[in-house]
């Protein structure tokens, strides 16, 4: 955490407005840098009222510069770029660890289980070994390379590899899919909306995603807390239709609270 900031200004409407352009631009700043940013956690480092961050966030929305958001605002950037694997293994890596581990519990000792891509269904990876009893379908490329020289059978799917994600994509994933049926699917998300869509970068990952779902008798969401209050362009599904939601403790309450109205199991890892 960085000490607050305090600022020194001359007198007058002609200071205080560069004074809260200063104050905007490093919000702007902070944004960019992580990603997303907590008005109330701006507010105590500019050493203002957070109705006044607020505002600040009003106003540098009008102007295109970030999206507001329940709670605080996030970058522009997240909605055009999309991170490489190395930057989303750096992307809150505890909280993913944790999120999986409390996931694996609902692995059932026997049958098929759907995994999909991604850097935090990756880390089920430890929990999937040595299981001969259970056939592990997945279009994770890392994943199998993580698990296929161990006793659990894995089926990996057909398809085109997507460079960005290594994992299997188009029109005979969906076909290798059509006819396999699993007890659990586990599923990750680039983002989810504030209103509750489970979002992807990729229209043919969002499908995968889709199916899988579909297929599956049980299906949990395994998100981290930077991922809600995202929208990416091809969406997948209502967040509060799957069965089950896993996140970290981290995770705004407001959308804890949301989901739960739906009716939807949220575990807090």
């Amino acid at each position: 955490m960085l000490p607050s900031l305090e600022f020194e200004g001359i007198p007058g409407k002609e200071s205080t407005k560069m004074l809260a352009e200063e104050r905007r631009l490093m919000i702007v700043d902070w944004t960019r840098t992580d990603g997303r940013l907590d008005a109330s956690e701006a507010a105590n480092r500019l050493n203002v009222a957070t109705e006044t961050v607020r505002r600040d966030l009003d106003v540098l929305e009008r102007r295109g510069v970030l999206r507001r958001v329940h709670g605080g605002a996030i970058a522009l950037e997240r909605f055009t770029h999309e991170y490489t694997i190395p930057e989303r293994e750096n992307l809150n890596p505890d909280a993913k660890r944790r999120i999986s581990e409390t996931a694996a519990r609902y692995l059932p000792e026997q049958g098929c289980v759907f995994v999909d891509g991604g850097t935090t269904t990756e880390f089920l990876a430890p929990a999937l070994r040595g299981k001969p009893n259970l056939l592990v379908v997945t279009n994770n490329i890392r994943l199998v390379h993580r698990i296929g020289d161990s006793e659990t059978r894995v089926h990996m799917l057909a398809g085109t590899v997507r460079p960005t994600s290594l994992s299997s994509i188009g029109p005979r994933t969906t076909a290798d899919l059509e006819d396999l049926n699993a007890v659990v699917a586990f599923i990750g998300a680039n983002g989810v909306s504030q209103g509750l869509r489970m979002t992807a970068f990729d229209t043919d990952e969002a499908i995968v995603k889709k199916k899988m779902i579909a297929n599956a008798e049980e299906s949990i969401l395994l998100v981290d807390n930077s991922k809600f209050g995202s929208t990416y362009p091809a969406s997948f599904g209502h967040a509060g239709e799957m069965d089950r939601v896993v996140c970290d403790l981290d995770t705004d309450i407001h959308y804890v609270e949301r989901l739960n109205a739906e009716g939807t199991e949220v575990v807090l890892a």
